[in-house]
């Protein structure tokens, strides 16, 4: 594994040169780099007020609620501290990136809400699910923003730079938790990977339970946001066709998709699931999402 540019963590500290291959050697540095981190609360702070507001995204009306849940969801992420210097991370995401800051806080309330219900097969500790989906696209933030703001399809070149942003966090999270990185790292790394081996960086089909929570909703989020490849945003019935068809792939996990139609069908919560017809709501024209171009 490889970067085609110098590696920089939010210190300024040089973590991997370019070119140079990154191996367990390279890592186990990275990590004795870091010394003991600090840990901040989230309460009280403008990370804390950005997650609340982002409880009034208008997208998520039919997921988000009821009030309560929406309460206890908000309690347990006051009760959590993080490195210091991710939150110095998550300013530079916010100030470059706004739309991938919000992004980050959309998936950490949509995986503390999953995790807090009770119906779901798989167990899920509440504080791990909203930190890990805080630290997801760290590397997104090392991403030119040619790149991320790209109108038309990628080349093959800029494809590639893109597939480097899990390995790039994986690397920052290596440096900011120090020897207790692999309770964390895994997070950035195994997102885009998916449980039929098609996913990236290393096309792995045995997943962290909390990286497939992390990928389903990560991508929900991405098809129904405004993105510069595509014309409109995917609806949510489009969006959750398109999770359908690719748990029937053998991608995602199904239950985790289950209960996002179960959220998203407010108006009869308790109604029986029914997998009708697919596809009533196609996918927005013009969308270049996934495809290249020779360079």
């Amino acid at each position: 594994m490889q970067l085609e540019n110098d590696l920089y963590a939010i210190d300024k500290t040089l973590l991997v040169k370019a070119g140079q291959v990154i191996n367990r050697n390279t890592l186990k540095r990275i990590a004795a780099l870091s010394g003991d981190h600090i840990d901040q609360p989230i309460k009280d702070t403008w990370l804390m007020k950005d997650l609340i507001e982002t409880f009034q995204d208008q997208r998520y009306t039919n997921i988000l609620y009821p009030p309560e849940v929406n309460q206890h969801v908000i309690r347990c992420i006051s009760h959590l501290k993080i490195p210091e210097k991710i939150f110095l991370e998550l300013a530079f995401m916010k100030e470059k990136s706004p739309a991938t800051y919000h992004h980050i806080l959309v998936i950490a309330i949509l995986a503390a809400k999953i995790s807090l219900d009770q119906s779901i097969k798989c167990v899920f500790a509440t504080d791990m699910a909203i930190i890990l989906s805080l630290f997801h696209d760290l590397g997104k933030s090392r991403i030119p923003d040619s790149i991320l703001d790209k109108k038309t399809p990628l080349t093959l070149q800029e494809r590639k730079m893109l597939s480097t942003h899990p390995l790039i966090g994986y690397i920052l999270l290596h440096y900011y938790f120090g020897n207790s990185h692999h309770q964390f790292d895994f997070s950035s790394y195994q997102h885009h990977e998916r449980l039929d081996g098609s996913g990236y960086p290393l096309g792995i089909k045995k997943i962290n339970k909390y990286s497939q929570l992390i990928g389903v909703v990560d991508t929900l989020d991405a098809l129904i946001s405004d993105r510069p490849y595509r014309s409109r945003p995917y609806s949510l019935r489009a969006a959750i066709d398109f999770l359908l068809d690719e748990a029937e792939k053998g991608k995602f996990n199904k239950n985790l998709v289950r209960t996002l139609i179960i959220y998203s069908r407010r108006a009869t919560p308790g109604a029986k699931i029914v997998i009708g017809e697919k596809g009533r709501d196609k996918e927005p024209e013009k969308n270049s999402y996934g495809k290249t171009v020779k360079s």
